[in-house]
């Protein structure tokens, strides 16, 4: 064998040989617990995290300093006696300290995120081989205000659901690939702020949460939408949770069910449908259909909700005639209805910063059956979520152009200095000039007497319309059942200016009476109650959301500029302090929960910028 060959061998064994060590690594560090790695003192994997906001710069999530106790067990002497001291101080149990002291590391957890109380009386051990460790921890002030959108982080301070999630790389700091520390540069996580309204959104909640205990449902979603701008004002779901506590709560309640849950919207679907129809000039006003209550094509049965006679389009939408749908779907064929349901977005997600999102289902033209158009046309045989629905519908408000809907409005840097700004942004045209006007004059008509929305009143707005009530597909029955239905109203106001849309979704309501139209009016004439004057709503004004005129009630000011006089917070919540200094640079140090009883500096002190304020709460 000459030299070459031996050395070719040498080296391919010294590649196997170092192939195969770094696998052992691999399966070693991937059994190894992530608590179980050195940290070092010098806090340089210690970060904040920026804070998330609403449109009004109120804080919705911020992140509190806390301290953490870990051993070094090398160090430790009279096991027995210092874990029997530390135990009764965190009220953990004895042999779980003494099973990770035995562990024999120079770095175990002990217990993180301790209260300030345990960790002083802590300090006063002065127990070797034990040490505090600052962390910061996830605080949400207003607890289960926009949990869903929110989401929550795990202990270690990264994103595990909803913004926190989605947003993860932009609310953690920028460290550096050389070292893996802070950069000197970026001391903390961009903020986000939203475009919801803290306001719109607690309103919303609580009328959903009323609505969906009333109506016996499973789950209820809500969304508000500015129609024009894309922005959303509320997403709401019931049930919901607070994110502060998460780990008390099944999984089941961290889904976002208006992005979640895919439904078959049923009769809403009929808008889209009349809408491909009109734009292709396929039907008008004058083309009536006579509806006796089944429509009858071949083996094809499907039952109307009632015998409502001869009807037009506007007939149609008012009495949500399944009969006069299907007979005017005649005229289009299959491949034209799918090339609309695909520009109107059905089958996609949309573009929304939460994570989550499922896409619903809108087959392709080759996979339909033979029964396909006469149940896509009435909202069978297709599933989308509720921000699909909401989306389309923007179609309406601008004329033809859909709009995407948006939640992250801006996000800046620690020095509220913005980093990138999002707005408006046009998809697509999908219909022609004209026709949204005869589809919202047509949704009108629902809401007109004997209409299935006639229950939605209220004083000086007038609606468009459209509800729907779908049965569930029961797939054990194979077959639609007769108990479970989605429950659903979509709303866009004002009429004469039409310019918010509102989408209400009920999974299974077990109340005597299950109308779309009916729960669905219900629940947005209580929430417009609260929100006509609020969002400036009548018949005689321009409609807009002018935040100069919008009242925050609270019992305090926000500071502006620094230096300026310590305010008085006794009395206040955590999330009013935190909203008061929104505006200014400083730093806090939070201790316990409730109202505030003590303040360091107290009121009238002078605080400049970079300060440090302590608030105790109780």
């Amino acid at each position: 064998m000459n030299n070459h060959n031996i050395r070719i061998r040498i080296i391919l064994i010294l590649i196997v040989l170092i192939t195969i060590s770094i696998f052992i690594r691999i399966v070693y560090l991937s059994y190894k617990k992530t608590e179980d790695y050195n940290i070092l003192e010098s806090g340089d994997f210690i970060f904040k995290r920026g804070n998330i906001l609403d449109k009004n710069g109120r804080i919705l999530a911020t992140s509190d300093e806390l301290e953490s106790l870990y051993a070094n067990s090398k160090e430790t002497k009279s096991i027995n006696e210092a874990s029997k001291k530390i135990s009764e101080i965190l009220n953990i149990s004895q042999d779980y300290i003494i099973n990770k002291l035995n562990e024999k590391k120079n770095f175990v957890w002990i217990k993180r995120q301790i209260t300030p109380q345990q960790a002083k009386q802590i300090e006063l051990l002065k127990i070797k081989g034990f040490k505090l460790k600052k962390e910061y921890k996830r605080f949400y002030p207003n607890k289960n205000l926009a949990s869903h959108i929110l989401g929550f982080c795990n202990i270690d301070g990264r994103g595990v659901e909803g913004i926190e999630k989605s947003m993860d790389k932009y609310l953690i700091p920028a460290f550096s690939k050389q070292n893996y520390s802070l950069n000197e540069n970026d001391p903390e996580g961009s903020n986000i702020v939203l475009t919801i309204d803290s306001n719109i959104q607690a309103i919303s909640e609580m009328i959903m949460k009323q609505s969906v205990i009333n109506f016996k449902a499973t789950f209820g979603s809500l969304i508000l939408l500015d129609g024009l701008t894309g922005e959303i004002l509320s997403l709401a779901n019931y049930p919901d949770f607070n994110p502060n506590s998460y780990n008390e709560y099944d999984q089941v309640n961290f889904r976002n069910q208006a992005i979640f849950h895919q439904f078959e919207p049923g009769s809403v679907f009929k808008i889209f449908s009349i809408s491909a129809l009109l734009d292709n000039n396929l039907i008008n006003a004058s083309d009536f259909f006579f509806c006796d209550g089944v429509y009858i094509n071949g083996d094809v049965k499907v039952k109307c909700t009632g015998i409502h006679g001869s009807v037009n389009y506007q007939g149609i939408l008012k009495y949500s005639c399944n009969d006069g749908m299907l007979q005017a779907a005649e005229n289009i064929k299959d491949i034209d209805l799918y090339h609309y349901l695909k520009l109107f977005g059905f089958g996609a997600r949309t573009s929304i910063n939460l994570p989550g999102e499922q896409p619903g289902i809108l087959r392709p033209i080759e996979n339909w059956s033979s029964r396909s158009m006469f149940a896509i046309p009435i909202g069978q045989e297709i599933s989308v979520n509720s921000l699909q629905i909401v989306r389309a519908a923007t179609t309406f408000v601008n004329d033809g152009i859909m709009i995407e809907p948006y939640i992250v409005k801006k996000i800046t840097d620690y020095n509220n200095n913005v980093i990138r700004s999002f707005g408006r942004t046009e998809i697509r045209r999908v219909i022609n000039k004209g026709v949204s006007n005869k589809i919202l004059l047509a949704m009108q008509k629902s809401t007109e007497p004997g209409g299935t929305v006639d229950d939605l009143v209220v004083e000086d707005i007038g609606f468009a319309a459209k509800s729907g009530t779908a049965e569930i597909y029961d797939v054990g029955l194979r077959d639609y059942s007769k108990t479970d239905f989605t429950s659903s109203l979509l709303t866009i106001f004002p009429l004469n200016n039409p310019r918010y849309i509102l989408y209400i979704v009920f999974s299974k309501p077990k109340s005597e009476i299950k109308w779309g139209g009916v729960l669905g009016a219900e629940t947005a004439n209580n929430l417009l109650y609260y929100l006509k004057d609020y969002l400036n709503l009548s018949n005689e004004n321009i409609y807009s959301i002018n935040n100069n005129n919008i009242k925050i009630y609270s019992r305090y000011e926000k500071l502006k500029k620094l230096p300026a006089k310590m305010p008085n917070l006794k009395g206040l919540t955590a999330g009013d302090v935190l909203d008061i200094f929104s505006d200014v640079n400083i730093k806090f140090k939070i201790f316990g929960t409730g109202r505030v009883y003590k303040q360091i500096p107290e009121e009238n002190e002078i605080i400049k910028k970079n300060n440090k304020v302590e608030i105790y709460l109780e």
